[in-house]
């Protein structure tokens, strides 16, 4: 047998009892039933009738407790502490130590309450809604439906100022001088409402239908209330709106650093706030904002704000402003804007503007905008826009344009548009490159496919030449830099040939009835057969005279330089082996020689 472990199993169990014994009789004394029927009798020999039954002990301070009192109490098998209760009206805490029971002073409440009612001095009704706060305590409470108020307060140092505020209303002060001032009732009097720019800027917070679903109605209309008063604080914390070490006056308070686990709704910040979810300031930040979700902010933000999904300042913003999904400035941006999806600056901006699908700026635009799919500057845009879409200029554009599709100026252009596509500018003053460049007006150069431009050179001309008795050619641009496509052909039985080609030119005014044209023209040749077609470089002058307001001869030299390397013609078809004239060879398949052109244009463009 072992008798150790048998032994020391005996020492457990009498410790156990020992430890249940105790906590019994620890218990017993408040728990034991007396009866007890007094009339008129002092307290102190009441407590000692129920000690003699109850057999244990009272010990108490005489200065706390009334022994001299006089007291009727009646009370069959009761426990003592119901007993001590009805006695001693339940204010006091008990103590039990071996037979005594202890009568101590009552624990101090750790918050004092102010109740009251507010009313109009003009109507005497009640005022719902009404603010009722404490500057120095930061503690506040809104009136019921009712002008009812219940005002929970940290302490009891009086004398406590008392503000009352609401719109419509002048504000109210009062001073309590004790703890037993208590249900007041609080006259406050009517007053035009003052909607100056500081209350509508800092009312709320808002303006942003976020702030509104994330801040109860009853915190906006305490922010409303007290729409003037704000203090600086060192630190603040918070869980939600409301909900936080500055209670409902977190929304009057400007911290340094501001941390919320879910949300905070704050006066500002001159520090650092982080948020798990979202930050709301009613006024400005300074240095550094981040959330989880969104930052919204009614004054001016200096610094950097961070936001997984959306950041939103109803003033300005100087510094970076960062989102994973849009960033919205109400007023000036002097700094950066970087977004996943959509950026957007309601008055001027000063720096850049960066998304991953499009930016849009309301006011003028000194700086750049860079996108996946569009740039919107919807009044004078000074700077770049880069996107892999179309680039919008409601306005003058000074700079440059680059899209991969299309670029659009509605005003002015002078710099430069790049597009894969297209182009357009009310009035070009600079360079358009792309595939269709337009132009209402144009005093800049239009370099693609196709140039229109609305107030510019546009012309047909028929004429003949060395090579084809049969040429229609297109002209359009402007003077400075046209595009010419042309056409050509001969019919004869023995001689056939068709040309297509493209070219550009420029135009010099001589006098109010002469011009000189110089075009370089690029011409295909079809001579039977589509394999290796013969390619003509023609360089070619024309002297324009008017005989109308629209209608013009032409005729002038050209220089030719052709290549084929074509050993076969079929029959009836040109060989242009023998045209022109001062011909010479320079190789075996390229030869050169002097031409002419001659013939009428029609002008039905501006530029005439």
């Amino acid at each position: 047998m072992n008798w150790t472990f048998t032994l020391r199993k005996a020492l457990y169990l009498v410790a156990i009892f020992l430890l249940l014994s105790s906590f019994c009789h620890a218990q017993k004394l408040l728990n034991r039933h007396v009866s007890i029927h007094v009339k008129q009798k002092p307290v102190s020999e009441v407590l000692k009738l129920v000690s003699e039954q109850g057999k244990f002990y009272f010990s108490y301070n005489s200065d706390l407790v009334p022994g001299d009192s006089l007291v009727t109490i009646k009370a069959d098998n009761k426990s003592v502490e119901q007993i001590l209760d009805d006695l001693l009206t339940g204010i006091y805490q008990y103590k039990e130590t071996g037979d005594y029971i202890i009568i101590q002073r009552p624990q101090k409440e750790k918050y004092y309450y102010l109740t009251g009612r507010i009313f109009d001095n003009e109507t005497g009704k009640e005022v719902d809604y009404a603010s009722i706060y404490s500057k120095q305590q930061l503690a506040s409470a809104l009136s019921d439906d009712n002008g009812f108020f219940r005002l929970r307060l940290r302490d009891r140092n009086f004398p406590l100022s008392l503000t009352i505020s609401k719109v419509g209303y002048a504000d109210t002060t009062i001073v309590i001088n004790s703890e037993q001032e208590r249900d007041l009732s609080i006259t406050i009097y009517q007053k035009a409402v003052d909607l100056d720019p500081v209350f509508v800027r800092y009312s709320e917070g808002g303006g942003s239908w976020l702030a509104r679903m994330f801040v109860s109605s009853k915190l906006r209309l305490q922010s409303r209330n007290i729409s003037r008063f704000f203090v600086s604080l060192p630190y603040q914390a918070s869980f939600t709106p409301g909900l936080s070490t500055h209670g409902k006056m977190s929304s009057q308070v400007s911290n340094k650093l501001s941390l919320n686990i879910l949300g905070g709704y704050t006066a500002g910040v001159d520090g650092v706030e982080i948020a798990g979810w979202f930050n709301i300031s009613k006024k400005d930040v300074r240095y550094v904002q981040i959330a989880g979700m969104f930052n919204i902010v009614s004054g001016h933000v200096h610094g950097v704000q961070v936001a997984g999904l959306h950041n939103h300042v109803l003033d300005s913003l100087k510094g970076v402003q960062i989102s994973g999904l849009t960033n919205q400035i109400n007023k000036t941006l002097t700094g950066v804007q970087v977004s996943g999806w959509l950026s957007k600056v309601s008055g001027k901006m000063y720096g850049v503007q960066i998304a991953g699908v499009g930016n849009l700026a309301k006011d003028k635009v000194d700086g750049a905008q860079v996108s996946g799919i569009f740039n919107l500057s919807k009044a004078t845009m000074s700077g770049a826009q880069i996107t892999a879409g179309i680039n919008f200029g409601k306005d003058s554009v000074s700079g440059v344009q680059i899209a991969g599709f299309g670029n659009s100026a509605k005003a002015e252009m002078q710099g430069l548009q790049l597009a894969g596509l297209f182009n357009y500018a009310k009035n070009l003053k600079g360079v358009q490159v792309g595939v269709i460049n337009l132009a209402d007006s144009s005093s800049g150069y239009s370099i693609g496919l196709i140039n229109l431009v609305k107030n510019g050179k546009g012309a047909f001309s028929l004429h003949a030449n060395e090579i084809l008795p049969l040429n229609f050619a297109w002209k359009s641009g402007n003077r400075k830099l046209y595009n010419v496509f042309t056409i050509g052909a001969s019919l004869g039985e023995n001689n056939k040939a068709y040309t297509f080609g493209f070219g550009v030119g420029k135009e010099f005014v001589l006098n109010k009835y002469l011009t000189l044209n110089a075009e370089i023209i690029n011409q295909n040749f079809y001579l039977g057969q589509w394999k290796d077609l013969p390619v003509l470089y023609r360089f070619q002058t024309g002297l324009n005279v008017k005989i109308s307001k629209r209608l013009s001869v032409f005729a002038g030299p050209s220089f030719n330089v052709f290549n084929s390397e074509q050993k076969e013609f079929k029959i009836g078809y040109q060989t242009l082996a023998d045209e022109g004239t001062y011909r010479f060879k320079i190789n075996s398949t390229t030869n050169a020689w002097v031409g002419w052109q001659g013939g009428l244009i029609w002008n039905y463009g501006k530029q005439r």
